[in-house]
């Protein structure tokens, strides 16, 4: 297994770790909000490109549009990596965070990133270390 891989997984355990810190933070401060959604984005980034090297290493597979996000996660749940549609969700949010300059998504969106979205990441991270440990 390429270290890149572990390196990316670990980074992606860190960052997911620093989002966490939200769920305890007052989420009427700017700052809170805008951390959470630079946190979430990176998060979300590497968890979808943490799902291409395991396509690309595990699977074998390399037909499929590597630089799309949407690609990826369509292949990541075909192969069984993620196991919900959710993810297409969480990447229309973090298209809409990534422009949000005043934080009005990020107010919207910090409930669903900080309830719903962590545990999905979790769930990914579990999936990942099964599949590290089977190697």
């Amino acid at each position: 297994m390429p270290k890149s891989y572990i390196n990316r997984f670990n980074s992606f355990k860190n960052s997911l770790a620093s989002l966490e810190e939200a769920k305890n933070k007052d989420k009427d401060d700017s700052f809170v909000l805008s951390g959470t959604a630079m946190k979430f984005n990176l998060t979300f980034d590497l968890a979808w490109r943490l799902m291409s090297d395991i396509i690309r290493i595990e699977h074998k597979i390399f037909d499929y549009t590597i630089g799309s996000l949407r690609d990826t996660l369509r292949k990541a749940k075909s192969l069984g990596i993620i196991n919900d549609d959710i993810w297409l969700n969480m990447l229309d949010d973090r298209n809409n965070l990534t422009h949000d300059y005043d934080y009005i998504v990020a107010a919207e969106k910090f409930d669903v990133i900080v309830n719903k979205y962590i545990d999905v990441f979790n769930a990914f991270k579990g999936t990942v270390k099964m599949i590290i440990n089977d190697n």
